[in-house]
């Protein structure tokens, strides 16, 4: 018997059709304005520095063939040299501390500044960026080329020309960077409703970032490294006792700088490190406006991290994230990231208003 035709399931004609590429958009003048600063601080501050630093490596390279074995690379007080160290160590130490002064200068910046944040402080990183880059491959590359043949290196002449260059370099760096001036986050705190005798208290800790307590971590444990190996080596007193003082006051700065108590009460406004010092207090009839900021980025706002003091303004930004923000009575504000900020600035509000209420009313 003939097979039945199978029944078409779909009686419309099959169309293969490709899918409509997509035409890209062109950017808007908004989005260029907002690129521009990233694409010009990439530029000057990461791509610049890696290339100057690339450069000075090849040429240290191409000339340890004629350099002797050893090379000086440290001097005393009198400009003779006391340290030598095999020659493949200039363009190693190049090549490692130039890329690592990059990278920890600029990536966090290039992340900020690609979320939209902006400010002067990129102007000063990008200017330290390719500053310290162009210090870095003059004095090496420059060591290198003078002791070819067995020369020796002019040493305070070399210094001093490297951070004239290095300083105009730096300069130039910071000039040429088209930083957008800083937009304003903070929203007024919205008070809570409080009975007039009711007491309430707010208290949170807030801690650096993990990378911030890394890299304090780090320079510790280098500090340290560097202060026994210099007394170990036998350098002299004053070497040693200056690299444990620069030691201790790396280990006093972490320890005071890591962690904050915040504490919101009807004392008013009160921030103390968890080693007890520094300590911060704004008391209820110093305060003129609690406001909050949600989303604070330490470089552009307060540029940087740790305790800053930017024009009237002092702030705690142990990281990004939300803070408190207020604005005392003698125009000067106060500023503490911390997590809940918002809870804690309305309790903080609530608690001036009637504080200034109280004050206003007067005795009975």
């Amino acid at each position: 018997m003939p097979t039945p035709p199978r029944p078409n399931r779909d009686p419309s004609p099959r169309q293969d059709t490709a899918p409509e590429p997509m035409t890209p958009q062109p950017m808007t003048a908004e989005q260029m304005a907002r690129r521009r600063p990233l694409i010009a601080f990439t530029t000057v501050a990461i791509l610049a520095p890696l290339l100057l630093l690339g450069i000075a490596t090849a040429v240290q390279i191409s000339l340890l063939g004629s350099l002797p074995s050893e090379v000086a690379v440290h001097w005393d007080i009198g400009g003779q040299p006391d340290r030598y160290l095999p020659a493949w160590s200039l363009p190693l130490m190049t090549a490692l501390l130039g890329v690592s002064m990059v990278v920890l200068l600029t990536v966090p910046a290039r992340r900020s500044l690609a979320a939209g944040d902006a400010g002067a402080s990129y102007r000063v990183l990008g200017g330290l960026s390719l500053g310290l880059s162009t210090l870095i491959a003059v004095i090496f590359t420059a060591t290198a080329w003078y002791q070819t043949d067995g020369g020796t290196v002019p040493i305070v002449g070399l210094a001093m020309t490297s951070a004239a260059l290095a300083l105009a370099a730096g300069v130039v760096a910071a000039l040429s960077l088209p930083i957008p001036p800083h937009a304003e986050r903070t929203v007024p705190a919205t008070p809570l409703t409080l009975d007039p005798d009711e007491q309430a208290a707010w208290l949170r800790t807030t801690t650096a970032s993990r990378g911030t307590v890394g890299l304090a971590a780090a320079a510790f444990v280098m500090g340290l490294l560097a202060t026994i190996f210099s007394w170990a080596d036998g350098q002299s007193d004053s070497y040693v006792i200056g690299s444990a003082v620069v030691t201790i006051l790396v280990a006093v700065a972490v320890a005071t700088t890591v962690a904050y108590r915040v504490r919101v009460s009807a004392d008013g406004l009160r921030v103390a490190s968890v080693a007890g010092l520094p300590r911060f207090h704004v008391p209820l009839d110093d305060i003129a406006e609690v406001a909050v900021n949600p989303d604070v980025r330490p470089i552009g706002d307060y540029g940087g991290y740790g305790i800053r003091w930017r024009g009237k303004t002092t702030a705690v930004v142990p990281r990004g994230g939300s803070a408190i923000v207020v604005r005392r009575s003698s125009g000067r504000s106060f500023a503490v990231v911390v997590d809940d900020a918002d809870a804690g600035a309305a309790l903080l509000s609530a608690l001036a208003d009637r504080h200034r209420q109280a004050d206003d009313a007067g005795p009975r």
